[in-house]
């Protein structure tokens, strides 16, 4: 199984590396590049689901001070004691090595309308400002100051799922910003839901 949203997937057939911008950690060019008809058709179906956009962020393994980030759009939240996030994140990335060796923390950012330049930098598309980048360090990975909607979690494991990998977490705390519009991922664009 390939994805069509950022974060997840295989690299698609004939596309060419690039470097991604600092802070993210894709390994490989954009992962939905291809037009819809060059795409199988579960890639295609994939593509008539509606997403939530978040960052997921953790501290660099063994390198003090540094982080790797990752936009992921195949997310779900299940309440419960204790409540548990699940996510499909690329193998191709440093995201991935980081979570490698539960439990790992790290901290998932719900990312709203005015977050969409996050979103592509930490999907290695476009560089996001300095100033959006900013981050505080917690128990968990780095918290990014400009967004307030957060999942502190502890990643119990991490195994293949098609050409991904499913992260199964542990949620230890959850901060909520204020409510606004959502940024949704859908039909290979991100899109901006009404408040």
């Amino acid at each position: 199984m390939s994805s069509d949203g950022p974060g997840g997937g295989a690299r698609p057939t004939g596309e060419t590396e690039q470097t991604p911008p600092t802070g993210s950690t894709l390994r490989y060019g954009n992962p939905w590049a291809d037009p819809p008809e060059a795409r199988d058709p579960l890639r295609r179906l994939r593509g008539h689901l509606v997403l939530p956009v978040t960052v997921w962020l953790a501290d660099a393994p063994g390198e003090d001070g540094e982080h790797v980030g990752l936009t992921v759009s195949s997310v779900l939240l299940s309440p419960g004691d204790p409540a548990m996030l699940a996510g499909v994140v690329t193998p191709a990335s440093e995201l991935a090595d980081a979570l490698a060796s539960p439990p790992a923390p790290f901290v998932v950012h719900v990312l709203g309308s005015s977050h969409r330049r996050l979103a592509q930098h930490f999907a290695g598309d476009t560089p996001a400002p300095e100033e959006m980048l900013s981050v505080q360090p917690s128990d968990h990975g780095p918290l990014l100051d400009a967004v307030g909607d957060r999942v502190l979690c502890r990643a119990l494991s991490i195994k293949a799922f098609g050409w991904s990998l499913l992260v199964e977490a542990e949620v230890d705390a959850v901060q909520a910003g204020v409510a606004g519009n959502g940024l949704a991922w859908y039909h290979g664009q991100f899109h901006v839901l009404p408040g």
